[in-house]
């Protein structure tokens, strides 16, 4: 059964971080559907406390827009030893999502060989649609 539920993934504070929870708030309240604000964390070696207090600080600063708005939201901060490419998209599979919200910047093609691109990891591995906020 599909829940109602908009996954919008987080990776830090910025203005198209804002312009990515604003679009969200908009198509929550048209589709009356709560949005799950998620941020992954991954780290080769344990997670250190700074990343989780980090973590938590980025979705209640998105929860309090969510809030303001008066849309039905919920926190995730995904721990889970997977890259957050993949961490998103399993997380948008388990709740049976309908949509993932994201933010993408351009970048070189050489930037994107060097550092890979979660935003690119996503659009191409999802079996839902993703879309994408600049």
């Amino acid at each position: 059964m599909m829940r109602l539920a908009i996954v919008v993934a987080l990776g830090e504070k910025s203005p198209r971080s804002k312009r990515i929870i604003n679009f969200a708030i908009q198509e929550a309240k048209l589709r009356g559907e709560t949005i799950h604000f998620v941020h992954s964390i991954y780290g080769e070696g344990k997670t250190s406390e700074e990343e989780i207090i980090e973590g938590e600080r980025l979705l209640d600063w998105a929860a309090n827009f969510a809030e303001k708005a008066g849309v039905k939201y919920e926190k995730h901060l995904l721990v889970r030893g997977k890259n957050p490419a993949d961490d998103v998209i399993d997380f948008a599979d388990e709740i049976e999502a309908p949509m993932i919200v994201i933010g993408v910047r351009k970048r070189s093609p050489a930037g994107k060989v060097l550092f890979g691109s979660v935003a690119q990891d996503i659009i191409l591995h999802a079996n839902k649609p993703v879309v994408c906020i600049k």
